[in-house]
């Protein structure tokens, strides 16, 4: 069944609204899979075109097709016919596949022709999992998570429910000795593995590994007197790494064997730091890793995290559009079905971005700044509703307290998310306003590390050359999910509602290049709250602008007089006049040029105090 193939390209153009009565053509979706509009996929759609038309949610044609691919995969599954692979769906957040999936759940427990068949959801959160069951309303479920407040929302125990949830991680965990999902009891039904098998959020195929040349050296403190032979020759491995060159390979002996220290052993004789650092190094041991000396010297590989057995799978996933982890996948290790997508059209979102360092790095110096900058902003609408996703607080700073000491004090409008929360959540859904206050970094090796477990490329196999694109695909994965907390994941007629968005990024991370494409349609220009100090002409002639205002605002200074002032000609005064921190600093002190508009000769004026006079007047 190549889904790929079948339908066309994933990622197909929008078409106008087409979310009347007959716009879906289910049954030219469900051809290429054996499949009728009486069936399961049918009634789950019907289902959910009649939710949809009771709030108003109106799709185009391409969206109701990628929701019954989805549909159609799910039957498939439901009856045991579907050929084992990795069906992704990339539809944009606020299309509905959560919805689908809702459906879906119910449809498959009316069904009388599939009262054997199970299902598991697998999702990225907790949070998920409980928001997901409230939806559902189903009569009989279960959960399994290392949640027991959770897993108590359940109707039933596992084995005896058709429904299951449970977490990423605990599929992870519970199938890394067996590498078997179906071998794994505890997912199911009735003596036999489930069915019905959905990903909801991003899959990664392998667990990105990488350790530093810090951290190793904190296992030795610790081990070398309960195990001396073996922190002798860890300290061998650690000389080793440190006289690699970048990009080298090298091996790294299988010490926790040769000694007999198995990371659970060594994690009883750890604590902190270290105790991290076994977690971490101790299934690169035996292998061949990368080093990497760029800011900080670091080992880097994957090991495998999704047993093959999962499959067949469906991947409910928005970022499946930019990630190249999935382009990865797909080219190199294979097993992946891309199903028929529409994207979003987002003419209704303005993004802003302050070419200023957004890691964390940069907050922890310049976090007062960047919060002043936040605060005019939010100052800007201060009776609506705005979002900000920040850096969790360190010692360094605590961003959410910098922003509200600047804002009046209430500012119960203002709701704040830490990066690493930021996916998954619908509850700031009404925001039309989202600060990403700086974008969530993560170290260069992790890029590549995460690069080769998509590709299945280890370090064994030589060189990697597709990290750029990683690390771009992962900067656009979080701010697509970050953006899509507020009003943007909603749709009105194949387009997102007019929001507005305000990025913290320095133009050196490549981020906003990379917004087009994120968000296609959206009206990207710069936010500049805090003008960047002048020098030069463009410091003296907003000097001298200003003191003019000062002395009579009731006048307006021509621009002969400023590029007189600086004693330079009118075309070089052209440079000042358009410097951008120069019309910057002009326009937060209030003072602007005038238009056609303005009834006033050409020049700077300052509209405000021409008319009303001195804010103490």
């Amino acid at each position: 069944m190549l889904i790929r193939d079948t339908f066309g390209p994933a990622d197909t153009k929008s078409m106008p609204n087409a979310g009347g009565e007959n716009s879906p053509f289910f049954s030219e979706v469900f051809t290429p899979l054996g499949l009728t509009e009486d069936g399961l996929a049918g009634a789950t759609l019907k289902a959910l075109k009649r939710s949809f038309a009771g709030f108003g949610h109106s799709l185009t044609r391409e969206m109701w097709d990628g929701l019954a691919a989805v549909a159609g995969v799910l039957e498939t599954m439901a009856n045991g016919t579907c050929p084992k692979s990795v069906y992704v769906s990339s539809l944009d957040p606020g299309v509905g596949k959560t919805q689908l999936l809702v459906h879906f759940l119910r449809e498959l427990l009316r069904s009388p022709d599939h009262r054997g068949a199970s299902a598991i959801i697998c999702a990225n959160r907790k949070e998920q999992i409980r928001s997901i069951a409230a939806e559902a309303g189903l009569d009989q479920f279960a959960v399994l998570t290392s949640d027991d407040d959770l897993n108590a929302i359940a109707t039933a125990d596992p084995n005896e429910a058709r429904i299951l949830f449970t977490t990423h991680q605990m599929v992870v965990a519970r199938c890394r000795n067996s590498n078997s999902f179906e071998a794994v009891s505890a997912f199911h039904y009735d003596g036999r593995p489930r069915v019905v098998r959905i990903w909801d959020e991003a899959m990664l195929p392998g667990e990105p590994l990488t350790v530093t040349l810090d951290e190793l050296h904190t296992i030795p403190a610790e081990l070398r007197g309960p195990s001396p032979r073996f922190t002798a020759d860890l300290d061998k491995v650690i000389s080793q790494i440190v006289q690699a060159g970048e990009g080298d390979r090298i091996e790294l002996r299988s010490l926790p064997r040769i000694h007999e220290v198995s990371e659970w052993g060594a994690l009883k004789m750890t604590t902190g730091r270290a105790a991290k650092a076994v977690e971490a190094v101790w299934p690169l041991f035996g292998r061949t890793v990368t080093v990497r000396r760029r800011h900080r010297v670091s080992i880097l590989d994957y090991r495998e995290s999704l047993p093959a057995d999962l499959q067949p799978v469906v991947v409910l996933d928005a970022s499946a559009r930019v990630r190249a982890t999935y382009d990865l996948w797909e080219r190199h290790r294979g097993g992946m079905q891309r199903l028929p997508s529409a994207t979003k059209s987002y003419a209704g979102l303005t993004i802003g971005v302050w070419d200023r360092g957004g890691g964390k790095d940069a907050f922890s110096y310049d976090a007062p700044t960047i919060a002043e900058g936040v605060a005019k902003t939010i100052k800007t609408r201060p009776t609506e509703d705005w979002l900000v996703v920040h850096h969790k607080a360190t010692a360094s700073f605590d961003f959410e307290k910098l922003v509200k000491q600047r804002l009046s004090a209430d500012a119960s409008n203002v709701k704040f998310l830490t990066w690493g929360r930021h996916d998954a959540t619908n509850d700031f859904a009404y925001i039309p306003n989202v600060v990403l206050a700086g974008v969530l970094f993560k170290p260069e090796p992790v890029y590549e590390a995460t690069g080769r477990a998509s590709a299945a490329l280890p370090s064994a196999s030589g060189a990697f050359d597709w990290t750029d694109e990683v690390r771009c695909g992962e900067h656009a994965h979080g701010i697509l999910q970050a953006l899509c907390r507020g009003s943007v994941r909603r749709l009105q007629n194949g387009s997102c509602p007019a929001s507005r968005a305000f990025i913290i990024a320095h133009k050196g991370s490549g981020i906003a290049a990379l917004l087009g494409n994120v968000f296609p349609g959206a009206s990207i220009r710069e936010w500049l709250p805090i003008p960047k100090p002048l020098k030069g002409h463009a410091e003296t002639a907003f000097d001298y602008i200003v003191s003019r205002v000062e002395a009579d605002a009731s006048e307006v200074i021509p621009p002969a007089d400023v590029y007189r002032h600086l004693g330079v000609t009118k075309d070089n005064f052209k440079s000042v006049r358009g410097h951008k921190g120069f019309r910057a600093a002009l326009e937060a002190y209030g003072i602007r040029e005038t238009t056609d508009t303005d009834g006033q000769p050409p020049g700077f004026w300052h509209p405000y105090r021409y008319y009303f006079g001195d804010d103490d007047d």
